[in-house]
C-alpha cells in the first residue's frame, strides 16, 4: 500500500504543469510549462515569504505600539511622582501650620487660664475662629467601603487643611495680641496699694489738719507710713517726673498710658527711680517721708484719669 501511494505521488509531481498566458489583443499567447513539484514549491515559497513579511510588519507595529504605551506609562508615572512630591510638600506645610496652631492655642490657653483637655472637648481654636471642627475625609477613618481618593482629592484635602490652619492661626494670633493688650492694660491699671499703712485722710473735702477749723479740698489719699518705709508703683508705667514740688515735697509722678491714668507719690524722703524709667506694678520706687507741707511721715497718693483728679479708692483693689 505505501508503495502504491509513493508511486502516485511521484507520478503527480513529475507531471508537467502548463500555464497559458493570454496577453492583450494583438499579442501572441504564451505558454509556460514547469514540473508540478516546482509549481508547488514556488507557491509555498511565495506563501512563506508573504507570511514572513506580514509577521514582520505585525511584530514591528506591535513593538512600536508597546513602546508608545510604555512611553505613556512612563509619562503618567512621572506625573504621579511629581504629584507625590507636591503632596509631600503640602503635607509638611500642613503639619507646620497645625503645629503653629497647636502652639498658639496652648499659649492663649495659658494666658487666659483655660485648662488644656486631652479628650472629649472641641478645639478652643475652632471655637475662637468660628470654623468647623470637621476634618477633610482624607484624615478620618470610616467603616464604610469608600473609593480610594485621587491625588487631586488628596491635594484638595491638604489644601483645605492648610487654609483652615492659616485662618485659625491668624485668629489665634489676633486673640493672643488682644490678650497681651488686655494684660498690659490690667498691668498699667494703678490698682496696687502703694503703701501698707492705714488710711489717715480720704479724698475730698476735709477739715484742715493745720488748724483753723477751715474746710479744704484734699486731692488725694493719705496713707500712714513710717519714715523710710518702701513706696511701690501702683501700676506699670513710665516715670515722668521726680523732684521737689511746692507743698507736696519730694514727688514721683508715673504715667500709666495704656489705662489713661497718672499717679503721684508725695512727701517722700527719697526717690529710687529716674525720669523716663519704666517701672512695674509693685516695684519699689521711693521711701516714705515728711517733705513739703506735712504733719508727719506718710504718703500722699493722687490719681488722675485723663487729666482729671479721681478718688484713689475708686481704682485701688
Amino acid at each position: 500500500m505505501p508503495k502504491v501511494i509513493y508511486r502516485r505521488v511521484k507520478r503527480l509531481l513529475s507531471r508537467p504543469l502548463t500555464l497559458l498566458v493570454v496577453p492583450p489583443k494583438g499579442a501572441k499567447t504564451k505558454t509556460v510549462s514547469m514540473p508540478f513539484w516546482l509549481a508547488v514549491c514556488s507557491c509555498l515559497t511565495i506563501l512563506v515569504f508573504i507570511t514572513g513579511c506580514t509577521w514582520s510588519y505585525y511584530s514591528a507595529w506591535r513593538a512600536r505600539s508597546d513602546q508608545e504605551e510604555l512611553a505613556k506609562l512612563r509619562q503618567v508615572n512621572q506625573q504621579h511622582q511629581e504629584e507625590l512630591v507636591s503632596l509631600r510638600q503640602e503635607a509638611v506645610e500642613a503639619k507646620s501650620y497645625l503645629e503653629e496652631v497647636r502652639d498658639l492655642d496652648q499659649r492663649v490657653r495659658e494666658k487666659v487660664g483655660i485648662e488644656i483637655e486631652e479628650k472629649g472637648s472641641s478645639s478652643y481654636s475652632s471655637r475662637a475662629s468660628g470654623t468647623s471642627t470637621r476634618t477633610p475625609r482624607l484624615f478620618w477613618k470610616s467603616d464604610s467601603k469608600e473609593e480610594s481618593l485621587t491625588s487631586h482629592e488628596v491635594s484638595r484635602s491638604i489644601s483645605e487643611v492648610c487654609r483652615e490652619s492659616v485662618e485659625v492661626c491668624q485668629t489665634l494670633q489676633t486673640l493672643e495680641s488682644d490678650v497681651d493688650a488686655h494684660y498690659a492694660y490690667l498691668a498699667s491699671l494703678p490698682d496696687h496699694w502703694p503703701a501698707n499703712g492705714r488710711i489717715t485722710s480720704h479724698f475730698g473735702n476735709r477739715k484742715s489738719p493745720f488748724g483753723g477749723g477751715r474746710i479744704e479740698f484734699h486731692d488725694g489719699l493719705d496713707l500712714a507710713a513710717d519714715y523710710g518705709a518702701p513706696i511701690t508703683a501702683a501700676g506699670d508705667g513710665v516715670v515722668t517726673f521726680t523732684g521737689y514740688r511746692s507743698g507736696y515735697g519730694r514727688t514721683v509722678v508715673i504715667s500709666h498710658r495704656l489705662s489713661g491714668y497718672r499717679t503721684s507719690y508725695c512727701h517722700l524722703s527719697k526717690s529710687l527711680v529716674k525720669q523716663g524709667e519704666r517701672v512695674s506694678k509693685g516695684q519699689k520706687i521711693a521711701l516714705a517721708g515728711s517733705t513739703g507741707r506735712s504733719t508727719g511721715p506718710h504718703l500722699h497718693f493722687m490719681v488722675e484719669k485723663h487729666g482729671v483728679l479721681v478718688d484713689p479708692l475708686s481704682v485701688l483693689k
